[in-house]
């Protein structure tokens, strides 16, 4: 693990590294994710869990320590044309911002496996606590289910 130092005697490019370096983690930690999730392993969530807090708890620790590098020089941190000074910099700034869209994808395909298992779940536990057999399961466009108790089918009539 890296040592941590003051916001002194980091450049900016030591800073944008660190940064690009925790995306990259952030960003497999959320793929490991999705390999836990699409196989059910439960047991392994908590940990992925508290992987992803701590890294992004880094991450923000990191987005700090570049807004204040930048505010005590008079730069203005959302305005990267006053402070992306050379390639390296522009390079290393790109690449951060690419990882960050990436994690955000990947987090939201995660959601999006939750909510799928969720569902799954809750409609098993429908068919089988609902009273009457041949009761039906009606979708609504989310993929939750609607109960039709006044049906005017024939297996209700």
């Amino acid at each position: 693990m890296m040592m941590q130092h003051s916001t002194q005697s980091l450049s900016l490019e030591n800073i944008l590294l660190i940064s690009q370096d925790k995306m990259q983690q952030l960003l497999q930690t959320l793929k490991k994710e999705t390999s836990i999730l699409e196989r059910n392993i439960l047991e392994e969530l908590e940990s992925i869990t508290q992987e992803k807090i701590t890294l992004t708890e880094q991450i923000e620790k990191n987005e700090q320590q570049r807004i204040h590098f930048l505010t005590i020089r008079s730069l203005n941190p959302n305005e990267p044309k006053q402070w992306l000074q050379n390639n390296k910099l522009i390079s290393t700034w790109e690449k951060i911002k690419t990882l960050s869209e990436q994690a955000q994808k990947q987090n939201q395909i995660n959601g999006l496996i939750i909510n799928g298992n969720r569902n799954r779940v809750q409609t098993e536990i429908e068919i089988f606590t609902t009273s009457s057999p041949a009761a039906e399961l009606v979708y609504s466009a989310s993929g939750k289910n609607i109960k039709q108790h006044d049906s005017n089918t024939l297996a209700h009539v």
